[in-house]
């Protein structure tokens, strides 16, 4: 399984034009964000185990988020490319030919992964060898599904020219449909961007706030008890370590469900939740920082 993983992860950095095994890759990220963390630490030990978090979750997650978009840049020149295929074969010229064509058009990353088979196939593979390459190389279902009804074409001698066509008319009514989805998610994303970013840390901390002031009052007035002002301090305490952990949850939660909602899976979690995170600890530290300095000469 470990090793499965480790070779999944190095598509990812490959596609990034890293060259670095992955094994290398991960200790010299958790090193990295071991030193960022020792030196947040030595500032604020809540500023050490946020930039320790976001450090191994950015280190992690970029490759993976990169990779995302190499494969929503080929899949958007998918249709084109099969229909060109099609047309291409409908001319009278071959399977492989058609391929070149698609290599040498203006596909983007498409063409290069294009070009790659190509180059398989001149290197002596067979081309459900080289098609086979391509899957593994390109992590996407549809690309995936494509591929297998070209080999089971080409083998059972089917035509293939009209199987391309169908396809590519229909990935092109599911990337208009992914395209919709975008556009009407897009309030909904800023309504949880909003909620569990900005205004719930900015009321965590303005409780934080006012809880101590009722303490401090407390304390300096004499209205309480000492057995119930120890007991109030460290309910105190464990409502702050709650508020601290309670953010962490719920923008974990807002980042899951806005990749759900945009994307339809869980990929992109890796990146809004850093970015979520920050803005909401931002919020949280900046909310106690204008009330405390509010309330700093009433006491």
């Amino acid at each position: 399984m470990k090793s499965k993983f480790l070779d999944r992860y190095q598509i990812y950095l490959n596609s990034l034009k890293i060259k670095i095994p992955a094994n290398y890759w991960f200790i010299a990220i958790i090193v990295g964000a071991l030193i960022f963390g020792v030196l947040g630490f030595l500032i604020n030990i809540k500023l050490g185990i946020l930039l320790f978090v976001i450090i191994i979750d950015l280190g992690i997650g970029i490759p993976i988020y990169k990779y995302s978009n190499h494969i929503k840049n080929i899949e958007r020149y998918w249709p084109d490319a099969l229909k060109l295929i099609a047309d291409t074969m409908k001319a009278g010229s071959s399977f492989d030919f058609a391929l070149r064509e698609v290599a040498s058009s203006d596909y983007g990353e498409l063409s290069e992964e294009i070009n790659g088979v190509i180059r398989r196939l001149e290197m002596g593979d067979t081309l459900h060898v080289a098609l086979t390459y391509l899957t593994i190389r390109v992590d996407s279902k549809i690309i995936k599904r494509t591929v297998t009804l070209i080999q089971e074409s080409l083998r059972t001698g089917a035509q293939l020219a009209d199987v391309l066509d169908e396809i590519a008319n229909d990935t092109k009514y599911l990337f208009r449909v992914k395209k919709e989805r975008l556009t009407k998610t897009m309030l909904q994303t800023i309504f949880i961007v909003a909620a569990g970013g900005i205004i719930s840390p900015f009321i965590f901390g303005l409780t934080r706030v006012i809880t101590k002031f009722l303490s401090d009052v407390a304390i300096d007035s004499g209205i309480a008890a000492a057995g119930a002002l120890v007991i109030a301090v460290k309910a105190q305490s464990s409502i702050f370590i709650l508020l601290d952990i309670y953010i962490v949850i719920e923008t974990l939660a807002a980042s899951a469900m806005i990749s759900m909602m945009r994307e339809g899976k869980l990929t992109n979690v890796t990146i809004y939740f850093p970015i979520l995170l920050s803005i909401a600890y931002f919020i949280y530290f900046i909310s106690q920082l204008v009330l405390t300095s509010m309330l700093s000469g009433m006491i």
